[in-house]
């Protein structure tokens, strides 16, 4: 059955929280959309009748036929710091979906973010950035990084002679000038999926 991932796609493209849609539905707190999208329950007749008008799919599509279309499932891959300080975990932790157009070759990998640090970018808390895995980047490229201390941080890049800068997205946070062999590049951020 394809209910669970079907409702979380239809809500998140509708930009929608599980907030919105308890609303909408009548209930006082997300915490029923959050278990019908996790799979731990699931929702009677007729409040699957009013999901589906909300989002105006059919009530079999909304339950057998996989809506997303033309995606891909990635692994999300623990946890990275907008910011400094924070270990790299590489468990999957679930799967998020990718419109097929928006990738091309490569192997492709989700990862939530922790901090503020590239809010300005519109990339905070709890969002999932979308890395392509790669060992180079261009000049002002949002990377992945691996710092010499097994720091993991996303940041844009800059290229100087013999160094390499990379900069956050909040005036908060400093410039932190590295030598090249002081950073490994993991990838690039190719976008971010702000969550509700």
């Amino acid at each position: 059955m394809e209910f669970k991932d079907n409702l979380r796609y239809l809500r998140r493209s509708n930009k929608m929280s599980q907030d919105e849609l308890a609303e909408k539905l009548g209930y006082k707190s997300f915490t029923t959309v959050q278990k019908w999208e996790d799979g731990t329950a699931f929702p009677r007749v007729r409040t699957l009748n009013m999901i589906a008008d909300i989002f105006e799919v059919d009530v079999e599509h909304l339950l057998n036929v996989n809506i997303r279309g033309e995606q891909t499932a990635f692994p999300i891959l623990g946890e990275v710091k907008a910011g400094y300080n924070m270990y790299a975990d590489e468990d999957i932790c679930g799967y998020e979906y990718c419109n097929n157009e928006e990738f091309g070759p490569g192997e492709y990998f989700y990862l939530k973010v922790k901090g503020d640090s590239m809010i300005d970018l519109r990339i905070g808390e709890g969002d999932m950035v979308f890395v392509r895995k790669q060992n180079y980047l261009n000049d002002k490229d949002v990377g992945l990084f691996l710092l010499d201390n097994n720091e993991v941080t996303i940041k844009t890049v800059r290229f100087g002679k013999d160094k390499l800068t990379l900069k956050a997205a909040n005036p908060a946070y400093p410039d932190r000038v590295f030598r090249p062999d002081e950073v490994q590049i993991l990838g690039r951020v190719i976008h971010n999926k702000v969550m509700f």
